[in-house]
């Protein structure tokens, strides 16, 4: 039976604290391959990204009237019992941008950013919906996933998200959100997440179904960026969407919309798309490492065209950022997928991750050759003692001449870059940092990604620590200070230019390590964020 289906993806902070926001995040691809797969089975959808309702308040909310949301017992009090929150006014103004009021069926995104902003603003939209049209409200989102990780500090959340018979789907959530709506048992439900017993349990998470995005009736008119027109200008527009950081290209389309004469200017998208999912190694640190691990699904090259195909036809666009674990994951899936663009005389240009292991130069002259233009390498350390430790696989010297050879090709590189895994020395920090600086000063390189470590707990350092000799420490008030550093994240950000506040503090980490014969927790965060800065050095020069 064909529904009326409503999917929102709750608003993050960042439209409101930086107005370049939807000039370099991407399309949100999660509610296009959702709203896609319900399409295919019949059911009306409409979506909508409620990041786009942040710019259109008539008087915008400022930071104090956010502030409900970090308040921990305010939220769950009010899930509990209804108390007001203050906020009502502003969930209002959402839905009303919604069309929930014709909808069967009300699905809402808690978001990607390990932000309570979204986690707490998402349930607190869910219950106000459930409360005026008495629909039933299906959660989905990479923040649920954080949950669960650190489920036994966010236990009060959880009975209070429960009490009100919320449905709850971590990982790919298409056919679990069909079945539903079908009738098919709830807690039978692959990714489903429940209590039993007093024990929150979560079955394993279902498969992608691969299915192309759809994004028919999104309003996408807000990602829009201003390109220079003509064949003549493409090596500039490449260079400023594709070689300079993300974060740069809003800038440049500004200037492009203010200074070009109307004839020379091009509103385009840049389109996401994603066709492999999970990752065939196992690095310690990372959540593929753990135990149940989902093994890899990948789309047939051929698919993969036909999509892309359809994709830039549809949105006259010839601009593409891929999402994937890593575009090289199968030698054969490359050479397909780049000889049938070829074959079929597509012209796009993309970028994707990628690994070191199984490129070639005769590969990296067919990927340029199918339209990519840049490529972002996992190499986290460039120590081999750390390597060996969280298992990366990684052969420095390979991954230099994979570099050289994307250099000479015209491909531009980017790296990933970690500091503060466990056992780091000031060795391997060096390592690191004069790899980055070599490859920078020869120009392989445009740039790189920085992180601190963080433990996550479904990874292999985060379940088995005493295995890499490390020792975990959970803050027993970590959601309230959690809550607090997010809080004073929002204020700095928003606050007016010239104001004393200019970097926001970083985000608290509810789980920390010490080393069983070395560092404490305070000499490894003190440690690591010297590291952060000595490196990000690296950027500005």
């Amino acid at each position: 039976m064909s529904r009326n289906i409503t999917l929102l993806l709750t608003p993050s902070e960042t439209p409101f604290s930086d107005s370049r926001f939807f000039s370099f995040s991407p399309i949100p691809l999660s509610l296009g391959i959702l709203q896609g797969y319900l399409r295919s089975m019949g059911h009306t959808v409409n979506s909508t990204d409620l990041n786009i309702c942040m710019h259109s308040f008539a008087n915008p909310p400022n930071a104090l009237q956010w502030l409900p949301l970090f308040n921990k017992d305010l939220i769950i009090e009010h899930l509990n019992s209804g108390i007001s929150t203050g906020m009502e006014e502003i969930l209002d103004y959402f839905i009303q941008q919604t069309d929930v009021a014709q909808s069967d069926y009300i699905g809402i995104s808690t978001g990607t950013n390990m932000s309570f902003f979204e986690i707490h603003l998402a349930l607190l939209l869910g219950q106000r919906i459930k409360d005026q049209t008495g629909k039933s409200i299906i959660f989905g989102g990479a923040n649920l996933d954080f949950l669960w990780q650190f489920r036994d500090v966010f236990q009060e959340l959880w009975e209070a998200i429960f009490k009100n018979s919320q449905y709850i789907f971590i990982g790919p959530g298409e056919r679990s959100f069909a079945k539903l709506i079908e009738g098919y048992p709830y807690r039978e439900l692959p990714g489903a997440v429940y209590f039993d017993n007093g024990v929150i349990v979560r079955n394993f998470e279902d498969a992608p179904t691969l299915i192309g995005p759809d994004f028919q009736g999104l309003n996408l008119s807000p990602y829009n960026l201003c390109f220079r027109d003509g064949v003549e200008n493409t090596e500039k527009n490449l260079v400023h969407y594709y070689k300079w950081n993300i974060t740069k290209g809003p800038t440049v389309s500004e200037v492009n919309r203010r200074t070009l004469p109307p004839q020379e200017r091009k509103e385009t998208l840049i389109l996401p798309y994603v066709f492999n999912y999970n990752c065939s190694y196992r690095c310690a640190f990372c959540v593929q490492s753990r135990e149940d691990k989902p093994p890899v699904v990948a789309k047939d090259a051929r698919s993969v065209v036909d999509d892309i195909e359809a994709l830039i036809s549809k949105h006259n666009t010839e601009y593409m950022r891929f999402y994937n674990n890593a575009f090289n994951l199968s030698t054969s899936f490359v050479r397909e997928f780049c000889n049938l663009v070829l074959e079929r005389g597509l012209k796009f240009y993309w970028s994707d991750c990628a690994r070191f292991n199984n490129l070639t130069e005769e590969m990296v002259d067919l990927l340029y050759r199918s339209g990519c233009r840049k490529l972002v390498f996992g190499l986290d350390t460039a120590s081999k003692k750390i390597s060996k430790l969280i298992d990366k696989r990684l052969n420095l010297e390979q991954a230099r001449q994979v570099l050289g050879w994307c250099h000479a090709r015209g491909i531009w590189a980017e790296l990933e870059i970690i500091v503060g895994l466990p056992y780091e020395q000031e060795e391997d920090f060096e390592d690191t940092y004069c790899f980055v600086q070599e490859n920078m000063q020869k120009g392989y390189i445009t740039g790189f990604h920085l992180n601190r470590y963080f433990v996550i707990p479904c990874s292999l350092l985060g379940s088995k620590p005493e295995q890499y000799g490390i020792r975990l420490h959970c803050s027993p008030d970590g959601y309230e200070k959690l809550l607090k550093r997010s809080a004073e994240i929002l204020i700095a950000l928003t606050a007016p230019q010239g104001d004393t506040i200019s970097i926001p503090p970083r985000q608290y980490q509810i789980l920390r390590y010490s080393e069983l014969t070395g560092r404490t927790v305070e000499q490894i965060v003190e440690e690591t964020e010297d590291k952060f800065k000595r490196m990000r050095s690296l950027m500005q020069r």
